[in-house]
C-alpha cells in the first residue's frame, strides 16, 4: 500500500483481532480523566527511562508533558523519549501483551500496553501519533474508516515524517465524541483535571516532572505529616512477595499558601487513606471499604478523624504484583498483598481513633500538645515506630455532656449515607455527623 509520501513499500503497525471488543468494551468503565492520565503514564515512563539521572532529589527535572484541548481536539506533547519504531511494529498498537513484547520500565506505571490505544478511542474519531525517537514516523487512526474494513484487517499504516529536534511523542485527536467536547470547552473541567493532576501525580511533580494544562502548570502539592515533641507519624517498612511496601500516617498539614484557591481541595478530600504504587496515587483520601473503613467489621469513616491521613506505597520493578487494576483507579481487594497490608493500616488507625477519644475529653490540653508542629514531607519519613501521639488524661476534663435522642424516617438516614457515599454508617454516626455539621456551618464551629 502507497502512503502519502507515496512511498512504494508498504508499512504496516499489525493490531489485534476482534475490533468490536477492542472498541468497546476497554472504554466502556473507565472516566475520561483517567484516559488522559494513561497518556501521562506513558510520557512519565518515557522520562525514567531517559533520565541519566539516577536518585537524588528531582532525577526528572526537564522532562515535561503539555496537555492542551478545547472544542475541537485534543493534544498531548512530551520530551521524553518518543516509541521506537520497531516497538510501534511489534507491540505499541497491540491490545494487551504479546509474549514477546519488550520489558517495561521498572518501576514504572505503564504496564498493560492498552493506554494510548484506550485513550483515542474514548476522546474521538481521528488521531495523529508523531513519535521522534530512534526515527521519526506518524501514524494517523480514522477509527470510522477502520472499523468499516474487513474483520480480519488490523492494520494501521504509518509513514516517515522529518524529525522535530526533541525526541518525544505527540498525540492528536480530533473529531471529538459527542460529550468530549462540551467536557473540553468547560473551564471547570480544566480546573478539576489540574486538581487531580497535582494530586495524584505529586511524587512525581516532586521529583521535577512539570505537567501543564492549556497552559496552567500543575501545582505541586507537598503531603506532609506534622510533627512535635510529642506528634510523629507512623512508620512501617517491609518486603512481601518482592514489593516493598512503605505505611505512613499521621496527622497531615494543610496545603501551601502558594496554590491558587480555585486549584485547592477542601480540606475533608485531604483525609482518610491513600494507595499509592511506584509513585502513582491509585486511590486519594479513601474513607469507605476500599481500604479499612467499614471493611469486615472494622468501623466506618468519622467527621472526627478528620486531620488523619496514611499512606500505604507498594513499590516494585515488576508492576504485574502491584494490588491495582487497569484503569489505575482501583486496587485488588483480593490482593493476599493488599490484604495484609490492611491489616497493619487498621493497627495504627486504630491508634489514632482512640487518641480523638482521649482529645475531645481533654481539649484543652491536646491542643497544647499540638502547638508548634513542624511539617516533614510523607516521602521522606524513615524513622520506623508507631504513630506517636499525646497521652490525655480523662481526669481533667471539666466539660458537662448530654446525650441526644431522636427518631427520623429510616429512609431520610439512607439518603443521608447514601449521599455520604457510606453505606454502613452507623444511626449513632449519622447523627453525630448531621449535629456537627449543623455546628460547622452555621455556627462556624
Amino acid at each position: 500500500m502507497t502512503d502519502n509520501n507515496e512511498l512504494t513499500t508498504d508499512k504496516k503497525i499489525h493490531a489485534s483481532p476482534t475490533k468490536d471488543f477492542f472498541v468497546k468494551m476497554i472504554t466502556r468503565d473507565i472516566a475520561l480523566e483517567d484516559c488522559i492520565f494513561d497518556l501521562l503514564d506513558n510520557a512519565i515512563d518515557g522520562a525514567h527511562r531517559q533520565s541519566k539521572v539516577k536518585g537524588g532529589n528531582e532525577p526528572l527535572k526537564g522532562f515535561h508533558a503539555d496537555i492542551t484541548f478545547d472544542t475541537k481536539q485534543f493534544n498531548i506533547t512530551d520530551n521524553c523519549g518518543g516509541i521506537r519504531l520497531s516497538d510501534a511494529i511489534d507491540y505499541a498498537f497491540h491490545f494487551g501483551r504479546r509474549p514477546d513484547s519488550p520489558a517495561d520500565v521498572e518501576g514504572g506505571i505503564g504496564l498493560y500496553g492498552i493506554g494510548m490505544k484506550r485513550a483515542i478511542f474514548k476522546i474521538g474519531r481521528n488521531a495523529d501519533v508523531i513519535s521522534d525517537a530512534d526515527s521519526c514516523f506518524s501514524v494517523s487512526v480514522d477509527v470510522d474508516k477502520w472499523g468499516k474494513k474487513a474483520e480480519s484487517d488490523w492494520d494501521f499504516d504509518y509513514k516517515d515524517c522529518d524529525t522535530t529536534g526533541e525526541r518525544g511523542t505527540r498525540i492528536t485527536i480530533s473529531n471529538l465524541n459527542p460529550g468530549i467536547d462540551t467536557a473540553f470547552g468547560d473551564p471547570v473541567f480544566r480546573n478539576e483535571l489540574l486538581k487531580l493532576i497535582a494530586r495524584d501525580y505529586a511524587f512525581f511533580i516532586d521529583k521535577g516532572f512539570s505537567i501543564t494544562v492549556c497552559g496552567h502548570a500543575a501545582p505541586s502539592y507537598k503531603y506532609q505529616m506534622k510533627s512535635s515533641g510529642e506528634i510523629a507519624p507512623a512508620f512501617d517498612l517491609y518486603q512481601d512477595d518482592g514489593v516493598s511496601v512503605r505505611i505512613v500516617a499521621g496527622l497531615v498539614d494543610d496545603l501551601p499558601d502558594d496554590v491558587p484557591d480555585e486549584l485547592t481541595p477542601d480540606k475533608v478530600d485531604r483525609f482518610g487513606w491513600y494507595v499509592v504504587c511506584n509513585d502513582r496515587v491509585v486511590l486519594p483520601a479513601d474513607k469507605s471499604d476500599k481500604t479499612i473503613w467499614g471493611d469486615d467489621g472494622y468501623k466506618v469513616w468519622h467527621p472526627q478523624y478528620n486531620g488523619f491521613a496514611g499512606f500505604v506505597f507498594f513499590d516494585c520493578k515488576d508492576q504485574s504484583k502491584l494490588p491495582w487494576t487497569t484503569t489505575k483507579r482501583e486496587v485488588d481487594g483480593s490482593s493476599p498483598l493488599y490484604r495484609r497490608a490492611l491489616a497493619k493500616m487498621k493497627i495504627v488507625t486504630s491508634d489514632f481513633s482512640s487518641y480523638t477519644n482521649r482529645r475531645k475529653a481533654d481539649l484543652a490540653a491536646a491542643k497544647e500538645a499540638e502547638k508548634g508542629m513542624t511539617q516533614v514531607d510523607v516521602y521522606r519519613v524513615e524513622k520506623a515506630q508507631p504513630l506517636q501521639l499525646p497521652a490525655l488524661s480523662k481526669s481533667s476534663d471539666k466539660t458537662e455532656y448530654a446525650n441526644i435522642m431522636y427518631k427520623r424516617p429510616l429512609a431520610e438516614i439512607t439518603e443521608i449515607r447514601d449521599h455520604l457515599g457510606m453505606r454502613t454508617m452507623s444511626y449513632r454516626d449519622v447523627g453525630i455527623y448531621t449535629f456537627e455539621y449543623f455546628r460547622k456551618m452555621e455556627l462556624g464551629k
